[in-house]
């Protein structure tokens, strides 16, 4: 079967609970990094979600926003690695993913927290071999330590996590029903109304372009060799807004996708010839860059081996990766729930050329 073939698009507005208890902690990262990946500064915010977030922030308690800087940080998004239980357990609304967190058993949730990024340096962790961590705290320290691609202060607090797993989930639930109470469910029938105008505007897409449309959407993530993929979900979100983010659950061969409602807008927008030309000495104006851009030309890597052989974090691979790949320079293959990077030499000397005869010739013209 094909991948398109598996491909789905559904609708929850438990998945904006999520990415908006996110949007809310990190609006003005979110801001600046839309800014740099849209390449334009015509695209107008949406005055709906700035006025919402200015609201929500003035009622917001010290212990609410101690919670939402741990569970929900740029660099580790802890509670975001909850998205994909939505689609698979087929979850219709806010209050289900709440009483599906609360049936959860406690390990189960922070087996889904270690898997925030690229996961653990090492691969996959096993419930068993889990299991074995969580009762040793030296092993659990040297775990969180060594095998964590994250800074020293989101490894600390990722400890914390672990050596208390009750007071974690308990923690985790308040916020969530803290927030659904009252920041969310005033908005959640507006926006379930706009995911279902979203969701028929995505497959719209899909009949009329295919696998063209999907590859845009989604960055040519290339799937032809996950066999074992069952199904790939694409669901709308209105706090994504313009972005479109990826998650899948440790040991289910399932991939999903949330797509911000205002997509169509970013997929219209053609580049100039500087603009593009801006991309590639962009993706070659930074060391790290270049780091990986000289492993990857030795052979593929996922993000781990590359978080491991430069000694980066997760969100510095995918911060980094994202500008390569808008450059054209890296290749993206999904493998086993894997994301494995391939530099495209070809490609590097020819946007590098090419780069350079279009500048010259306009400061020539």
């Amino acid at each position: 079967m094909k991948w398109i073939d598996k491909v789905e698009v559904c609708r929850s507005t438990a998945c904006d609970l999520l990415h908006g208890l996110f949007r809310l902690n990190n609006n003005e990262r979110f801001l600046e990094h839309l800014k740099s990946s849209l390449d334009k500064g015509d695209f107008e915010q949406d005055k709906d979600i700035q006025n919402w977030i200015r609201e929500t922030r003035g009622i917001l308690t010290s212990d609410i926003v101690q919670k939402l800087e741990e569970f929900f940080d740029w660099e580790t998004f802890f509670g975001m690695c909850l998205l994909p239980d939505i689609t698979h357990s087929n979850l219709e609304n806010a209050k289900q993913l709440i009483e599906h967190i609360k049936a959860m058993p406690e390990r189960v949730l922070l087996i889904h927290f270690i898997y925030s990024g690229y996961g653990p340096r090492k691969g996959t962790i096993d419930m068993n071999t889990f299991e074995k961590l969580m009762n040793n705290d030296k092993e659990l320290l040297l775990f969180v330590s060594s095998d964590m691609s994250f800074s020293t202060e989101r490894k600390a607090i990722l400890f914390e996590m672990l050596s208390d797993p009750s007071r974690t989930k308990e923690d985790f639930l308040y916020l969530l029903e803290w927030f659904y109470e009252n920041a969310f469910s005033a908005l959640e029938t507006r926006i379930e109304n706009l995911l279902l105008r979203t969701a028929s505007e995505l497959k719209k897409e899909i009949r009329q372009s295919g696998e063209r449309f999907l590859m845009l959407l989604i960055k040519n993530i290339d799937y032809t060799r996950y066999e074992e993929l069952k199904r790939t979900v694409i669901c709308p979100s209105y706090f994504s807004e313009f972005l479109v983010s990826n998650a899948s659950i440790p040991f289910v061969n399932e991939d999903m996708y949330t797509v911000g409602f205002r997509f169509k807008e970013v997929m219209s927008v053609s580049k100039d010839k500087l603009e593009m030309t801006a991309d590639t000495f962009e993706a070659l104006a930074h060391e790290k860059r270049l780091a990986i851009i000289r492993h990857l030309s030795a052979g593929k890597s996922s993000g781990n081996e590359l978080a491991r052989a430069l000694n980066l974090s997760n969100y510095e691979i995918g911060e980094h990766t994202a500008i390569l790949r808008k450059a054209g320079m890296v290749r993206v293959e999904r493998m086993n729930q894997m994301l494995n990077f391939s530099l495209d030499k070809g490609a590097v000397r020819r946007e590098v050329g090419k780069a350079l005869e279009d500048l010259l010739k306009d400061v020539e013209s």
